[in-house]
């Protein structure tokens, strides 16, 4: 990806961003070009070249990320920050409602398989805890959770990799970057990354008291906001701990060879944890979180908390985020 001038008076002062992507993309080109045809709040879509899968964009500039409000040292900054993020993300997700059919044309086929990545995570962490006899019980949970994303409800347009360094906050507010995982979903798996927080991140710590309930609100404030018609029922919290299980799920079977390896800055060093420090954050939150919606996920996670800090000590213990200290 390169910022480059072009000639003339152009876009944000004279400056596009190309990006072209190489090899093996998984359908991220495709992906991204719908995101940013069909999406709100995301740079302008210049030009597009098929054949060279290269993307020509608007410039958004350098401003600030949410990771690096999360990462610095003004709380009132990181708090206030978190909720514009949240609002604008339901919004984003409202705001391709009506443009399903020409995302599903675009699109084409369902590009990740959640069955088999949630229930291949249940069975990584069956093997963590020695193959319990809650086994068949975990992986039947693990299947209804994942089976929702294409179960037939209400869904939306949004990107899957709501991370916090994919959104930047310009003066006139949130905007968002990186699009390669725009799909069609269910909207609980897009509010996933508010209550976790940031479901698929490397920036993942342990939040304050209270924000993550904020967050929650605030996305599903901003997607009634854009999409009225979107009737999410009673069952909402429900579906919104589900989807956030299967993602504790699918992430256990990514990264557990890097977890139990040890490996260290999941991101950036010196600005993510490493992989034992974000997969024990996972387990711990799923085993507090999900004992309604999910018992067995909760049981197992809980066993594998406990495991991880007898075994890890302190390499296990999950930090706070840098912002809300002290």
């Amino acid at each position: 990806m390169l910022r480059c001038r072009v000639d003339g008076p152009g876009p944000a002062g004279g400056t596009v961003v190309v990006k072209q992507f190489h090899g093996a993309d998984d359908g991220g080109y495709g992906r991204e070009r719908a995101g940013l045809s069909l999406l709100g709040r995301t740079p302008e879509l210049i030009a597009a070249d098929d054949d060279r899968r290269l993307l020509v964009m608007s410039d958004l500039g350098d401003p600030p990320t949410l990771a690096d409000l999360l990462l610095g040292t003004d709380r009132e900054a990181a708090w206030s920050g978190a909720a514009g993020w949240a609002r604008e993300l339901g919004r984003l997700a409202g705001s391709g409602r009506g443009r399903l059919d020409a995302a599903r044309e675009m699109l084409g086929e369902e590009p990740w398989d959640v069955v088999d990545d949630v229930t291949r995570g249940a069975a990584r962490l069956s093997e963590l805890l020695g193959g319990t006899a809650r086994a068949d019980r975990l992986h039947a949970e693990a299947r209804m959770a994942a089976s929702a994303f294409t179960g037939g409800g209400p869904v939306v347009l949004a990107p899957s990799d709501t991370c916090p360094d994919n959104a930047v906050l310009r003066a006139d507010g949130w905007w968002f970057l990186d699009l390669e995982g725009t799909v069609v979903q269910p909207p609980a798996f897009v509010a996933a990354y508010t209550v976790l927080p940031f479901a698929t991140c490397w920036c993942v710590f342990d939040p304050p008291a209270g924000l993550t309930e904020m967050l929650l609100d605030e996305f599903t404030g901003g997607l009634g906001e854009i999409a009225p018609d979107l009737d999410l029922g009673p069952a909402w919290q429900r579906d919104v701990d589900r989807a956030s299980g299967a993602y504790v799920l699918a992430m256990t079977g990514w990264l557990m060879d890097s977890t139990l390896a040890g490996r260290e800055h999941v991101g950036p060093a010196g600005r993510s944890p490493s992989y034992r420090q974000l997969m024990t954050s996972r387990w711990r939150w799923a085993a507090v979180n999900l004992r309604t919606a999910m018992p067995e996920l909760a049981v197992a996670c809980a066993s594998a908390a406990r495991w991880a800090s007898r075994t890890w000590g302190s390499e296990a213990e999950p930090a706070g985020y840098p912002a809300f200290a002290g």
